[in-house]
């Protein structure tokens, strides 16, 4: 293929003709497409080729011009393609071959358009087509021409602007402008775009999950946002429509629905003119009671752009339980000076200065013998040794670190003229007198109440265990026992583990009373609970007494032969004891009989279900003769 595709002399000359009667087409057809679009350097380039060539168009063509013609055409920066009337190719640019290098042997003078893209289809070159190459065909021949504006296609890698025009004598101009860089600037901006837009979303979101109100307002003080929480706060403003409002303009409203901040009741206006005019500028927080009572902490913060972002926290919380502690520490004060607290002022070596008769009655020295002595006097270790490390610190410049004890209360460890141990509250406050500084520490005895919270913690042990603990037997009661079941029960559903319940029933345990008395029933039913609590082998294992002469050994873990290994073990330490049971029918000692379940928990079940069928399973036991353990059957959840 030389300068132009072209097949011999013949071909030459038609490309020349077609040439000739076709540049005013092509020109006229560039001029369309750069009205249609924005023009772009390539149309430029070729529509500035063909105004240059145009007047030689109109005088005798001669060898040289016709080469001029072509090599310009050559040379254009854009694709140029001419077809004929048939849609066979008359000639083509380097260009074209360059774009489509892949089926470039197929460019030639005569070949049809049909049979060029089939080449391309066949090989995949044709991006968009792929999978469905026929059909796209068909739509790309039927097309062909008629388009208005330019065609986007995708050929490889590579993206092309295809501008088709046909001539009044049914050439076809064909202009093929390489956008590639154009179509990824594009899906780049794209996906710049999409993520900007996938990032406002989720800090959109972030905003509205946060446990405070935001609010943002433009430099004009309009609102941009405003998160759920301040929208719960705000039911009387609508704030779908208030997007774009002044915060003005919301204001008016908040006082047209009587929701202003309780602080403004009565002054309505001065109020919002303060608050318009400290928009943004106050730096400490502002406290607002609203019309159904929160409190809430408003903080405004102007950024660097001029926009105002406003940070709303509900402490209500917070206040009434301040107010409740301020109402505690008035009181507990009030209390402590009534009751003479002890109140000891010392240097900032640490000597004491003065001391109330509470002092002395406290810590059982008299004035005379503490005044000038250092206050450590009144400590026990290890609070002793290490009084004066506190002092230390606060001594010298004016840069020293602070007290560690002042603005707190502390507990120390104190100690009693006589020995005896005290623990005391020592709160410490500072005072600068003609002297220097000084240090005031009020001293509470919380002796009595430390003793009294020991005592009261072994009184709560004892009643805990006196609720869960048989008082005949000491063996874990039905309250216990059912507080386990149902532990033990929600365990095996959760991990797939086997659990086992013995329910034991003393044999003829009325006529054991009949005739030996409710006191010794009540020594052989001890005996009986120890004899069970022996069999019992783990920590784990709850012994219980279920109720009269009943008994229950709840076996976690534990599958059917573990069970029926401990019921006969309980059988077994029932016989060693050798209780005599004279009336028995079942002979001349005391016996049991067990009914035992044994499954892995399942779910719809229950553990009141499962006991249900341990006590079916004693039921048999005693209907086979006593003196025996039986099995339940598998269990199933009814």
């Amino acid at each position: 293929m030389s300068t132009l595709t072209t097949a011999g002399s013949p071909g030459r000359n038609t490309a020349l003709m077609f040439l000739r009667f076709s540049a005013a087409a092509l020109l006229l057809a560039l001029l369309l497409l750069l009205v249609q679009a924005p023009p772009t350097w390539a149309a430029l380039a070729v529509l500035a080729a063909l105004l240059a060539l145009l007047p030689s168009l109109r005088r005798p063509q001669h060898s040289d011009r016709e080469r001029q013609l072509l090599e310009a055409i050559e040379a254009m920066p854009a694709g140029f393609d001419l077809w004929d009337a048939d849609d066979r190719l008359l000639m083509c640019n380097r260009r074209v071959r360059e774009d489509y290098a892949q089926v470039a042997e197929h460019l030639v003078e005569g070949r049809h358009f049909e049979d060029v893209v089939r080449q391309s289809l066949q090989a995949g070159y044709v991006t968009e087509a792929r999978g469905r190459e026929e059909a796209w065909l068909a739509e790309r021949l039927a097309g062909r021409g008629q388009q208005s504006g330019p065609r986007l296609q995708q050929f490889g890698e590579r993206w092309l602007h295809l501008y088709e025009q046909r001539t009044t004598s049914g050439l076809l101009v064909c202009i093929r402008l390489d956008v590639t860089e154009l179509v990824k600037t594009q899906q780049a901006l794209a996906q710049a775009q999409a993520a900007a837009h996938s990032e406002r979303q989720l800090l959109e979101r972030a905003i509205d999950a946060m446990p405070a109100g935001i609010e943002i307002y433009d430099e004009q003080d309009r609102l941009l946002l405003a998160n759920r929480r301040v929208v719960g706060w705000m039911p009387h403003l609508d704030y779908e429509h208030m997007r774009g409002q002044s915060f003005a303009h919301m204001l008016a409203l908040t006082r047209e629905a009587g929701a202003l901040p309780l602080e403004a009741l009565g002054d309505e206006d001065a109020w919002i003119a303060t608050r318009l005019a400290g928009r943004g500028r106050n730096e400490q927080a502002q406290l607002q009671q609203l019309a159904n009572g929160i409190w809430l902490r408003l903080t405004e913060t102007l950024t660097p752009e001029g926009y105002l972002v406003a940070v709303r926290q509900d402490v209500s919380d917070l206040l009434l339980k301040e107010r409740e502690l301020q109402a505690s520490q008035a009181q507990l004060q009030a209390i402590i000076m009534t009751a003479g607290v002890a109140i000891v002022t010392i240097d900032a070596q640490g000597h004491m200065l003065s001391c109330n008769p509470a002092v002395e009655r406290l810590f059982g020295h008299r004035a005379e013998e503490m005044l000038g002595q250092n206050v450590s006097l009144l400590m026990d270790e290890p609070d002793r040794g290490s009084h004066d490390h506190y002092l230390s610190r606060r001594e010298g410049s004016e840069g020293a670190r602070e007290l560690p004890l002042l603005g707190r209360t502390r507990e120390f460890n104190a100690l009693h003229k006589s020995g005896r141990a005290l623990t005391v509250q020592v709160s410490v406050s500072e005072v600068k007198g003609p002297q220097g500084k000084l240090y005031v520490g009020v001293i509470n005895d919380l002796t009595e109440r430390k003793q009294f919270e020991i005592e009261l913690q072994h009184a709560n042990e004892q009643l805990l265990r006196l609720s869960t603990t048989d008082a005949l037997t000491e063996l874990a009661n039905r309250r216990l026992l059912m507080q386990k079941l149902e532990e033990e029960w929600r365990r095996g559903l959760r991990l797939g583990t086997p659990l086992s319940l013995l329910l034991i029933d003393v044999d003829h345990f009325k006529l054991y009373n009949d005739h030996y008395g409710h006191q010794a029933g009540d020594a052989c039913l001890i005996r009986v609970a120890e004899a069970l609590r022996t069999s019992a082998g783990r920590p784990t294992d709850v012994v219980a007494r279920y109720g009269g002469e009943e008994f229950v050994l709840l076996l976690a873990q534990t599958d059917s032969v573990g069970a029926l290994a401990v019921a006969e073990r309980c059988r077994k330490e029932i016989a060693r004891a050798a209780i005599e049971h004279e009336v028995s029918p079942l002979g001349p000692e005391l016996t049991i009989s067990i009914g035992v379940i044994s499954a892995v928990p399942l779910r719809g079940g229950s553990a009141s279900q499962w006991l249900a069928q341990a006590d079916l399973a004693l039921y048999q036991a005693k209907a086979q003769g006593r003196n025996r353990a039986v099995s339940a059957p598998m269990f199933s959840p009814i």
